[in-house]
């Protein structure tokens, strides 16, 4: 997991090929203006999905990862808290390969995500976004990049 900055964001594209792409894409883009729905971001499948939703309670909230794709989590607006936990010490429960989606059950620790910072969730690490950060819910518009793994 990388918990960042947005202007550092450039120290990580030797990660993964396709980094440099979502670097560009922010760098042209202004993800305040993006409308929901998904964006390619080159045409080797890697795209940013725009979603708007207000956060949730931590009990309707669940622990995920995934076996396909990284994910890049950025805040246009909003805030939330995301749990994040090592895949290895929670419980896993099946895996939906349609949705590459693999829900999980265990203790978290917790990011706060604001406009100006990044998160990146590798396969291994487990992340339960949309969490409120109040008593509250708060508006959030977010857009996840999808980056496959190569």
């Amino acid at each position: 997991m990388i918990f960042d900055s947005l202007d550092n964001f450039g120290l990580y594209v030797g990660l993964n090929p396709w980094f440099a792409d979502v670097r560009e894409f922010l760098t042209k883009t202004d993800i305040a203006k993006l409308v929901i729905g998904k964006h390619p971001i080159n045409d080797r499948g890697a795209y940013a999905s725009v979603n708007e939703y207000d956060t949730k309670l931590i009990d309707d909230c669940f622990i995920e990862c995934h076996q396909k794709f990284i994910d890049i989590h950025i805040i246009a607006y909003g805030q939330e808290r995301i749990g994040v936990a090592s895949k290895k010490l929670c419980v896993e429960q099946p895996y939906n390969a349609e949705k590459d989606l693999q829900k999980l059950t265990g203790q978290v620790d917790f990011i706060t995500l604001i406009p100006g910072w990044f998160a990146v969730f590798f396969l291994d690490d487990a992340h339960e976004p949309g969490v409120r950060t109040s008593t509250e819910a708060i508006a959030v518009k977010k857009i996840v990049f999808k980056i496959p793994t190569p």
